[in-house]
């Protein structure tokens, strides 16, 4: 098997050279990277991999913190996230935080300690912030505030808000529920010592909804209990007490398996979609296309947020100066049968 000094000896060139070629580092006459390009063509060489992150002091690893990768946003949002980090040379380590403060604690330190190259973090903090931002390393936020040092992509929630609150009312919805996720709606409630959940981006689609709910005369209830993991059952019993409490409503804005959840129970109880209930969600998933009726969602652009959280983690990689610390993405509305009315 060759090696960079049989590629440096049969280029005519020191092995110096060959690693500037392979780097992409540092310069390097035209004549002489062709020449060394058609030695390692030649020679069958294949760069020792380990050998050359231990050298630039890079592992070619990126660490990506979710809640919970069983939840359909998550697991779209790694899948894309974990093909355009492919596609730059790079391999994905997942982290399914579930809540547990030590996954993350365990993930800073292998960030510290240059285990990983850099964090793509879109997971509800269980450690105070103070930890991300006193380590001078590569990280992304996804749809979470960790500090001003810490760059922030998210959609543009505050649009969804007000585009499923619009829905709703065009469909004649007078009397209608919102949903929150894991403590959206509540993101300072504290979890005990130092800990507390991070700010989200996300809640402020709660807010708008509310307002433009407010704005037109439309009675607006959010329910915004601990829903932690993304448990279809837990969904399927709000469902059934939201029904049971406020036997009244006709309209419902939830994430997508909470919003399923509730049309499969509007469905057992004998409430038709949309003559009785009309239902929007949120997030624009997959799962949303297998549901009958199908349903209007507020579709997050899941893969653009995945390859703009990777191309920033590489530009932090590199050393280069972001454009922008706050990205904002647009969403968009996918009307389906669910507020057809």
């Amino acid at each position: 098997m060759a090696t960079i000094q049989d590629v440096a000896r049969h280029a005519q060139v020191g092995a110096a050279t060959v690693s500037r070629v392979l780097s992409g580092n540092g310069y390097v006459k035209e004549e002489t990277r062709q020449r060394v390009l058609k030695s390692i063509d030649e020679l069958d060489y294949t760069p020792n991999e380990m050998a050359r992150n231990l050298f630039y002091r890079k592992t070619g690893i990126v660490a990506v913190i979710v809640p919970e990768l069983s939840h359909p946003f998550f697991s779209e949002l790694v899948n894309g996230i974990e093909m355009a980090l492919c596609a730059a040379g790079y391999q994905t380590m997942i982290c399914n935080a579930f809540y547990e403060e030590n996954y993350e604690l365990r993930y800073l330190d292998m960030l510290k300690r240059q285990v990983v190259d850099g964090i793509i973090f879109a997971a509800h903090t269980s450690v105070a912030v103070e930890r991300y931002q006193s380590i001078r390393r590569p990280i992304v936020a996804l749809d979470r505030y960790l500090g001003d040092s810490i760059p922030c992509l998210s959609a543009d929630h505050r649009e969804g808000g007000r585009l499923a609150a619009e829905e709703l009312i065009r469909a004649g919805c007078r009397n209608v529920v919102q949903f929150g996720g894991a403590n959206e709606t509540a993101p300072s409630t504290p979890f005990g010592g130092e800990h507390g959940w991070v700010s989200t981006p996300a809640v402020t689609r709660h807010a708008v909804f509310a307002q433009v709910m407010q704005e037109h005369g439309v009675t607006c209830h959010t329910r915004s209990d601990q829903w932690i993991t993304a448990d279809f059952e837990q969904y399927r019993v709000a469902a059934e007490a939201m029904f049971r409490e406020l036997p009244d409503v006709d309209g419902v804005f939830a994430t997508d398996p909470f919003a399923l959840a509730v049309l499969q129970t509007a469905q057992e109880l004998g409430r038709r979609v949309p003559q009785d209930l009309r239902l929007v969600s949120y997030d624009g998933t997959q799962m949303t296309k297998l549901a009958y009726p199908s349903v209007t969602t507020i579709v997050q652009p899941i893969e653009r947020l995945a390859q703009e959280a990777v191309q920033m983690m590489l530009d932090l990689i590199q050393g280069k100066e972001l454009a922008a610390q706050t990205v904002t993405l647009p969403v968009t509305l996918r009307r389906g049968a669910s507020t057809t009315v």
